[in-house]
Formats: structure tokens, sequence, C-alpha cells
């Protein structure tokens, strides 16, 4: 029987709005949505955590969404 292959990330989750360029995956071996912003060079991949939320509101509602997102996609919810 033919072995299925599964990344190690789930889909990519893009959010451009109000100046953020984000873009989240899922990372299925540690659990987590790990979230970059595409102006940096090179992007950088931080795990986010929403209890600890972003740097302002605005970030902290794009990351939130994305998070949610990004879960409910690796749960084939969405």
């Amino acid at each position: 029987m033919a072995k299925v292959y599964r990344s190690k990330y789930g889909n990519h989750l893009l959010t451009l709005s109000e100046g953020y360029q984000l873009v989240a995956r899922y990372n299925r071996e540690y659990g987590s949505v790990e979230i970059a912003d595409l102006t940096e060079n090179p992007p950088e991949w931080v795990d986010y955590d929403p209890s600890r939320g972003a740097s302002d509101k605005v970030l902290t509602f794009h990351c939130d969404s994305l998070y949610d997102r990004a879960l409910l996609q690796e749960l084939e919810v969405a």
C-alpha cells in the first residue's frame, strides 16, 4: 500500500490589510500557528500566541484572525 506524504505545514494563509502583509501556516510537527511579515527581508516565522497578542491592537486583530483561520483549516472546518 502506498504511503501518503503529509507536509510538515498546512496551507499558507495571506492577509493584506491596513498596511500589513502577513502570511500564516500551521506547523503540524509542533501543533502551532506561525506568522511571518512579508515586508521583512527575509520574512521570519514566529510562533503566534493569541493570549499574548501582537505589538498593537490592529496587528493583534489580524494575527488573531490568521491564527483562527489556520486552525480551522487544519481541522478541515473552513
